[in-house]
C-alpha cells in the first residue's frame, strides 16, 4: 500500500473516532441554543441501528366513529345497564369499546344528570339552555365546537352560533361571518393584557371590548364615538347555527349614556338610549322569524365594558365557542366572581367543558404536581361560582416533536394527562380521555399523514376534518351516558 492513501485512511478514521467520541458523550436531547433552536448531535445507536418508526393505528378508530350513529349509542347504552342479556352483551363487546368513556369521580354519572334533564326541557323551555367550552388553541375557529354544537341542537333544538365577543380576536370563525369597524378595543385576562386596567371584571369570555379607551375617557371634551358589528351566514357553518331568533347584548359599567341600534337587512328596526350602569346589564331583541343577517350601531362618547353577543334560539340548546390561545386553563380565579356568577347566571349554563393542557406540554419538567393544584383550584372556583353545573373537563391531546427523520410523542405528555385527570376526579368532575381516544401514544402523526390528513403539520393541532371526528367521538361518549340516565328513570 502506498504512502498517500494510508495517510488518508488513517485521517478519516481519527475523524471517525473523533466524531463517534463526541456522539457518544453529546446529551442525547441536544443543547438549547435559543428558545426554537437546539444543536443535536447523531447518536452512536442511530449510527448503527437505524430506529423503529412506530405510530399509532388509528384506522379502527376512524372507521368505528364513522360507523357509529345515535340509535347504536342508546342500544349500547341499554346493554350496559342490562347485564342478564348475555348472548346481546356478547355480541357488543366489540362496539362497546368504540366509545371511548367519560370518566368520573366518586359520584359516578349522576354529576351530569342535572344537566341532562335541562337538555330534555330545552325544546320547551323560554331560554337556551347553555353549554359553555372553554379551550386553547384547539379549539380556535370554532373547530371542535361547531360540531358538537350541531348535533346537540339537532337532539334538543337551539339555534345559533351563541355567544360571540363584539371584537374577535381572530380572523377565522367556522360559523358565522363576523365583521366589526375598526375603532373597536380588545381587552383580554389572557395572552398580552393590558397593564392599565384598575379591575378584573372581564365576563364569562374571559374578554370584553369598547369603543372608547382609558385616555379617551378621562379627556374634558369627549368626542362622539360610532363603531359597529354585524353578523351573516358562513357558508361553512351548519344550517342550524345560520339563523337564530334572539340577539342579547351584555355590557355594563358605563359612566355615560349610548345609544345602540339595531339593524336588519341595511333597515333600521329599533334604536334606543341606554343610561349609565355600574353592574350588568343586558339589551334584548326577539325576532318572530329566525334570522341570519343583522348589523347593530353603537354612539356615545364613553363605553361601556360589553361582555359579548348571545346569537341562540328562544329555546333549545345553546353552545359557546370560547378559545384562548396560550393559555393553561388557570384563569377563573383571576376573574371577578361576583359578575361571572351574574353572567353566568343570565346565560342559563348548565354545562361547562373545559379542554386544556396543549400549553403546558413544551414546558418538560419532572414533576406537574404544580399545574394539578393550579387547575384543581380552577375548578374549585367553578364550582362556587356555579356550584350546580357540571363540569367536563376534556384531557389533552397527543402532541409530537421530531427525533431525526420522524416524529414521537412527547416524554411528558402522560404526565401532563395525568396531572389533569387527578385534579378533575380529585375536584369532583368528569374527565375525558382525548389522548387515549385517538390512539394514546405516537397516535398524532398518524392523524397528520391521514389520507385525507386529519391533523395540521404543527403534530399538535388538528385540523377541521379531525376535529370533527373528536368532536363526534366526545358527543358519543356523552350521549352514552345521556341514554343510561334515560333509562335508569332519573
Amino acid at each position: 500500500m502506498s504512502v498517500k492513501p494510508l495517510i488518508t485512511l488513517l485521517f478519516l478514521l481519527t475523524v471517525f473516532t473523533v466524531l463517534l467520541f463526541v456522539a457518544a458523550v453529546f446529551p442525547d436531547n441536544g443543547i438549547s441554543l435559543t428558545k426554537s433552536m437546539r444543536l443535536k448531535f447523531i447518536q452512536p445507536k442511530e449510527i448503527f441501528s437505524a430506529p423503529e418508526k412506530y405510530y399509532a393505528d388509528i384506522s379502527g378508530i376512524i372507521a368505528n366513529n364513522e360507523l357509529l350513529d345515535d340509535s347504536m349509542v342508546i342500544e349500547l347504552s341499554a346493554i350496559e345497564l342490562d347485564r342478564g342479556r348475555d348472548t346481546i352483551k356478547a355480541n357488543a363487546d366489540s362496539l362497546r369499546s368504540v366509545i371511548s368513556r367519560i370518566q368520573f369521580p366518586e359520584k359516578g354519572a349522576a354529576i351530569l344528570y342535572p344537566a341532562f334533564r335541562a337538555f330534555d326541557k330545552a325544546a320547551k323551555s323560554s331560554k337556551p339552555v347553555r353549554i359553555m367550552h372553554y379551550g386553547d388553541s384547539q379549539i380556535e375557529g370554532d373547530r371542535m365546537t361547531s360540531f358538537l354544537r350541531n348535533r346537540l341542537q339537532k337532539k334538543f333544538g337551539g339555534m345559533g352560533p351563541g355567544l360571540v365577543p363584539l371584537k374577535q380576536v381572530y380572523d377565522f370563525s367556522f360559523s358565522t361571518i363576523h365583521k366589526t369597524s375598526d375603532n373597536w378595543f380588545r381587552f383580554t385576562l389572557y395572552g398580552k393584557r393590558d397593564t392599565t386596567l384598575t379591575h378584573n371584571r372581564y365576563g364569562a369570555l374571559a374578554s370584553f371590548s369598547r369603543f372608547t379607551s382609558n385616555m379617551t375617557d378621562t379627556m374634558k371634551t369627549k368626542p362622539l364615538q360610532e363603531v359597529w358589528v354585524s353578523f351573516s351566514p358562513s357558508a361553512f357553518g351548519y344550517s342550524n347555527t345560520r339563523t337564530f331568533s334572539m340577539c342579547r347584548v351584555f355590557y355594563g359599567y358605563n359612566k355615560d349614556p349610548f345609544v345602540a341600534e339595531l339593524y336588519q337587512n341595511e333597515e333600521l328596526i329599533d334604536a334606543d338610549m341606554y343610561p349609565a350602569s355600574n353592574s350588568l346589564q343586558i339589551i334584548r331583541w326577539k325576532f318572530d322569524q329566525p334570522v341570519n343577517k343583522i348589523k347593530i350601531v353603537f354612539k356615545g362618547t364613553s363605553s361601556p365594558d360589553f361582555y359579548g353577543i348571545a346569537l341562540d334560539g328562544q329555546s333549545g340548546i345553546a353552545v359557546d365557542n370560547i378559545p384562548m390561545r396560550g393559555n393553561a386553563g388557570l384563569i377563573f380565579t383571576r376573574m371577578n366572581r361576583e359578575l361571572l356568577q351574574k353572567h353566568f347566571r343570565e346565560l342559563n349554563i348548565r354545562m361547562i367543558l373545559l379542554q386544556f393542557g396543549g400549553n403546558i406540554v413544551p414546558h418538560v419538567v419532572s414533576d406537574y404536581g404544580y399545574y394539578k393544584e393550579g387547575f384543581k383550584a380552577q375548578l374549585h372556583e367553578i364550582k362556587k361560582i356555579a356550584p350546580d353545573v357540571p363540569v367536563i373537563v376534556i384531557g389533552v391531546a397527543d402532541m409530537s416533536v421530531q427525533e431525526g427523520d420522524h416524529y414521537v410523542s412527547y416524554p411528558n405528555i402522560e404526565k401532563v394527562r395525568d396531572a389533569l385527570k387527578t385534579a378533575s376526579l380529585e375536584s369532583g368532575v368528569a374527565y375525558w380521555d382525548l389522548y387515549e381516544a385517538m390512539g394514546g401514544k405516537n397516535s398524532m402523526p398518524s392523524w397528520v399523514f391521514a389520507d385525507p390528513p386529519l391533523a395540521s403539520s404543527d403534530f399538535v393541532h388538528f385540523n377541521p376534518e379531525g376535529a370533527k371526528i373528536i368532536a363526534n367521538m366526545f358527543y358519543n361518549a356523552l350521549m352514552f351516558e345521556y341514554n343510561r340516565y334515560m333509562k335508569t328513570g332519573q
